[in-house]
């Protein structure tokens, strides 16, 4: 029976048994066992909050499956160290180190989650024609991925939801993977994750952003690839000279490319080039005293480590570089022609726009989070409009919890988006679209008849991370000249908050109410 089969099968309470089963076989002190069965214990007991409060998630069945897959065959070994007898390892500052299929950790359940996580963090593949995103974008997905997937352990314990943001490992990573999949969905992601598709994935990105954001004029993909760009350049000094030298020679290019006669004449020039290298190879191939004489010759200019073993190598050698030959000279080909000339100038500007942000004296930490505002300015029009087109209750009061989630997302280890002066008037124009709509759909409770009061009551309640805001209940009371608005929590007062009195309210006092219908 297959893997996929062998889990379709299984019910919740079987994952224990089938965890059980493999450890079993596995050389796990049983320290170990116990932490990695308290691991799958917690996913268990978390899951319904976690999926409340984030609403994309995966299915916990996906959770569990994917998890013991993971400890089954990518993790070999599990060694676990007590942080007092620690001293050779300075685990201090990671908590986990990674070494092949090895894990070295603290006695922790979170920290081995995390560095399980690690051992399969090449969820998503991009194609290699995107020489320039492939690595930056392939960081940020897969990263981002195994951020959102610990979350489920960093920050719920089966009661509550405490968001822990330093153990973010990264906070940029974080925010635009969960812009991508808040905008796109779970599937989207999904389709790609272990290669299930042959689909390219920027090619596919592209046109579902499009999708949605072509009336609003916004080009957020660009801001995410140079945000993926500039994180991965932030601690390698010679990949930004790289990503700089690119830039120049695409800028060239696109310069040379401006006048046509000439630049094709360029590369009819370089076809005639190649020609004449593949004739000289063939000619090589197909006489012995040749091809020995150029052995020889190749090999005097060659170090002692580095010289070619035998004349049937060297002719495998002259033939892989014929195949690379006729390779590149069907690609000048192919520019030659009308269609493709337009289209290779196109992506020639794409992307040297992308790369406009760059400079040698780049400040890169206030460039990135110069742009990571102008996304998440861009991501709430986007999510403004999908907000506009929901047409049921049930829709509604997801997006209510989306927005709270997004808000209390953490741009860096002390603030959240919602703390963001930059972001205040956008966030508080599409919350106030989410409110109106939820009010109209008759999925809240209207509290003023004024909009704007309205709007100022409901989200001051909707920042708790409360993990079940439908649980909520409030009840005004007057006081003197002022109202005090009594938050419950099932009957736990939450929060007390004191208004004007001469709000218009359209409750009645000193009795609770729901704040969702």
């Amino acid at each position: 029976m297959s893997k996929e089969d062998l889990f379709s099968k299984l019910n919740i309470k079987d994952y224990n048994n089938l965890l059980e089963n493999i450890l079993e076989k596995k050389s796990f002190t049983e320290g170990t066992k116990n932490i990695l069965l308290s691991m799958l214990y917690k996913i268990e007991t978390s899951y319904d909050d976690y999926k409340k409060v984030k609403v994309f998630t995966m299915l916990k069945k996906e959770l569990l499956e994917e998890t013991i897959d993971i400890i089954q065959n990518k993790c070999d070994q599990i060694e676990i160290i007590k942080p007092e007898i620690d001293k050779e390892t300075k685990l201090e500052d990671k908590k986990y180190i990674i070494e092949e299929n090895k894990i070295i950790s603290y006695p922790n359940d979170k920290n081995v989650f995390y560095a399980l996580n690690h051992l399969d963090d090449n969820k998503f593949i991009i194609n290699a024609n995107y020489y320039l995103l492939k690595e930056p974008m392939e960081k940020l997905l897969n990263q981002g991925y195994i951020i959102d997937k610990n979350e489920i352990i960093r920050d719920f314990d089966g009661w509550t939801w405490n968001i822990a943001p330093e153990e973010i490992e990264n906070h940029i990573y974080n925010i635009v993977y969960q812009n991508i999949k808040i905008l796109l969905g779970n599937d989207f992601l999904k389709k790609f994750i272990d290669h299930n598709t042959i689909s390219d994935f920027i090619q596919e990105f592209e046109k579902e952003l499009n999708n949605i954001s072509s009336e609003e004029n916004i080009d957020i993909s660009k801001l995410i690839y140079q945000i993926a760009i500039l994180e991965d350049i932030s601690t390698d000094t010679d990949k930004k000279e790289d990503i700089l030298k690119i830039k120049e020679e695409l800028k060239q290019e696109l310069e040379q490319m401006e006048n046509k006669k000439e630049y094709l004449q360029k590369i009819s020039n370089k076809k005639k080039i190649i020609g004449k290298d593949i004739k000289d190879i063939d000619e090589k191939i197909n006489n012995n005293k040749l091809l020995r004489q150029s052995f020889i010759e190749e090999n005097e200019f060659l170090d002692k480590n580095e010289r070619i073993f035998s004349l049937s190598e060297y002719a495998e050698i002259l033939q892989e570089k014929r195949k690379n030959l006729l390779n590149q000279l069907e690609e000048y080909s192919q520019l030659m022609k009308p269609m493709n000339y337009v289209r290779h100038k196109s992506d020639l500007a794409r992307k040297n726009e992308i790369l406009d942000i760059l400079n040698p004296n780049i400040n890169v930490k206030e460039t990135t989070y110069k742009i990571l505002i102008e996304l998440q300015r861009n991501f709430l029009k986007l999510l403004d409009k999908k907000i506009k087109n929901i047409q049921t209750k049930k829709e509604i009061i997801e997006y209510i919890y989306l927005f709270r989630y997004y808000k209390l997302i953490y741009i860096d280890n002390q603030r959240k988006i919602k703390d963001i002066d930059e972001l205040s008037e956008a966030i508080k124009e599409t919350e106030k679209h989410l409110i109106v709509k939820a009010c109209k759909l008759r999925a809240m409770t209207i509290l003023c008849q004024d909009i704007e009061k309205n709007y100022k009551l409901e989200s001051k309640i909707l920042g708790y991370n409360i993990i079940d805001l439908e649980d909520l209940s409030l009840e005004f009371n007057k006081h003197d000249k002022n109202i005090i608005l009594n938050i419950y929590d099932d009957d736990t007062i939450e929060d007390s908050i004191i208004y004007d009195g001469n709000e218009e309210l359209n409750v009645k006092f000193n009795k609770k109410i729901k704040l969702f219908n």
